[in-house]
């Protein structure tokens, strides 16, 4: 077989692999896989997903309460700890043990831990008062969910009036969801537009609660 057959075969099995991953996701939504949490961290993955430019239109300040649904490894969790300072809070929660721990290991050694409250939990019942959160963060999440408009409903609960829900996808995750799919859910949770940035490889919506 030559060279220029075999790369052939093997850009079929990579294109194959990824149309059955994202197939198989759709059926039967899932939390990304732990044993390739390394993969979140990937420099290749930092290129377009920078913490600091990914948060930076969500509008995160001093003092703010701000929720991190579906923390993973804590890569953003740090960055949004950064941004509500010492007298903000950041909720980080994951429905996979092993996540929220690489996430807490990530966050003491930034040296940000008294900022940072870890919830080992699902997006459905949230730990947390009601009109509790200035805002809510969540990243290659909602298409994890079987139920997103579930989760929509409870963030709804847990925002204070004026609150705002941040909810941004990416091409590469199996589960990437379209602009009109995520929109589609937070119009009927009763959230209000408030802006959108990026391309379809990789968007961010910004969304309103009422108040």
């Amino acid at each position: 077989m030559g060279l220029g057959n075999l790369l052939i075969r093997c850009l079929g099995f990579a294109v194959g692999a990824q149309i059955g991953g994202r197939i198989a996701h759709r059926n039967r939504p899932r939390p990304y896989p732990a044993p390739l949490r390394n993969l979140l961290d990937h420099p290749a993955r930092m290129r377009y997903r920078d913490p600091v430019a990914t948060l930076g239109p969500f509008g995160l300040g001093p003092g703010e309460t701000v929720l991190d649904l579906g923390c993973g490894t804590g890569v953003f969790t740090v960055e949004m700890a950064r941004q509500v300072g010492s007298r903000g809070r950041v909720h980080a929660v994951d429905i996979q043990a092993s996540m929220v721990e690489a996430a807490r290991a990530r966050v003491e050694s930034a040296g940000f831990a008294s900022r940072v409250s870890f919830h080992h939990c699902g997006a459905y019942r949230l730990p947390l008062e009601n009109d509790s959160v200035d805002a809510a963060v969540a990243i290659a999440t909602l298409s994890e969910m079987p139920q997103p408009l579930f989760a929509m409903e409870e963030l709804r609960r847990v925002l204070r009036p004026g609150g705002r829900v941040a909810v941004s996808e990416e091409l590469p995750h199996t589960g990437y969801a379209r602009q009109r799919t995520v929109r589609h859910w937070l119009q009927e949770a009763g959230f209000r537009f408030g802006g959108r940035r990026g391309t379809p490889f990789c968007y961010s919506l910004l969304y309103f609660t009422d108040g």
